[in-house]
């Protein structure tokens, strides 16, 4: 099935690129899909989208925080020679 899915997408790319109405449908197209994409409504749901994301996904400060602490807390678990861990002193 993803054969003949990738096929007729085959089709369609070299339809659009490969005839002059086609290339007036692919311009077309990348018109309209230019207008929606500055669409004030869909800019406010792609901020959305990444103020999400930015939110669920440490980025920069967030990921060398997260690093140190769990570093620290390796650190805190693993015993040195001579000494017994944390984990096994409780």
């Amino acid at each position: 099935m993803y054969g003949k899915l990738l096929f007729v997408a085959g089709l369609g790319a070299g339809y659009l690129l490969g005839t002059s109405r086609g290339r007036k449908d692919y311009e077309a197209l990348k018109v309209k899909v230019s207008e929606l994409w500055l669409d004030p409504r869909v800019q406010k749901v792609a901020k959305q989208a990444t103020d999400v994301i930015e939110d669920a996904v440490p980025l920069g400060e967030k990921a060398t925080e997260a690093r140190t602490a769990a570093t620290r807390a390796a650190r805190a678990t693993v015993a040195t020679p001579g000494k017994p861990s944390a984990s096994a002193a409780s």
